[in-house]
């Protein structure tokens, strides 16, 4: 997972994956069919941590709106590293999703799947009073995804941008 995270797909060769592994050429085919096979499930495995990280927040926080706040603040104070590395995700979707129906299928049910974690929790938010009734918490939840997703592109590029912390304050008003 973390050659194809740090090489991305395209870069990473098989002695890269033997490598890290420390395994033989036919033990990945054996165990895993091919490159491409052993990419979506390193996805995956990355993906699912990451929802289970987000849902932790969601479900810890003591509040839904602090949660958020949590996750869009806790991503502009990671390491310049960290947020260097950018999300697997987002930078599989942008490699391969164009010429990959699998993978774009794929990542299209995991966004859903992040999309209908968001909505539960702002749903929950609603019913305890910490958002208004009038706010379209289906469509809050679809631009938190977006919103998350281009927060992590922006601090890929640019890691030390102070409009990384307006881009998260300017998110978190739509809870207001």
């Amino acid at each position: 997972m973390h050659v194809f995270w740090d090489k991305g797909y395209e870069a990473t060769s098989l002695s890269d994956l033997l490598d890290a592994m420390g395994i033989a050429r036919q033990s990945l085919y054996d165990t895993f069919g091919d490159k491409h096979a052993l990419f979506l499930e390193a996805l995956d495995r990355y993906e699912t941590h990451r929802l289970d990280q987000l849902q932790s927040c969601l479900e810890t926080a003591p509040s839904v709106t602090r949660a958020f706040r949590d996750m869009f603040e806790g991503l502009v104070d990671e390491s310049e590293a960290v947020k260097r590395r950018g999300c697997m995700g987002v930078s599989a979707v942008v490699e391969l999703a164009p010429h990959d129906p699998e993978l774009a299928r794929s990542i299209a049910a995991r966004q859903r799947g992040l999309e209908a974690l968001f909505f539960r929790a702002l749903e929950r938010a609603r019913e305890k009073g910490e958002l208004p009734p009038s706010k379209d918490t289906r469509a809050l939840a679809r631009f938190f995804v977006g919103a998350l997703q281009g927060l992590r592109v922006a601090a890929t590029a640019d890691p030390k941008s102070a409009a990384l912390r307006d881009m998260a304050r300017v998110t978190l008003q739509v809870l207001e």
